[in-house]
């Protein structure tokens, strides 16, 4: 009983977000939200800038340190 009503929930939810705006202005407007928030996060470093991250040395191929 309790997992039909779980799942009525989430049919109504389904519709309800669903109802008024399509699935696909959500999906946009979180995917540029998401890519604007990484980019102000990240967006001055450049690749090879970031000091915290470890590189590939030459010769210690299979060497843990």
């Amino acid at each position: 009983m309790k997992r039909l009503l779980a799942e009525i929930v989430i049919i109504v939810a389904v519709i309800f977000f669903g109802w008024d705006k399509p699935y696909k202005d959500w999906t946009d407007q979180a995917y540029a939200k998401i890519t604007s928030t990484l980019d102000q996060m990240g967006g001055n470093l450049q690749k090879n800038q970031d000091e915290s991250v470890r590189r590939y040395q030459p010769g210690r191929q299979g060497k843990t340190p």
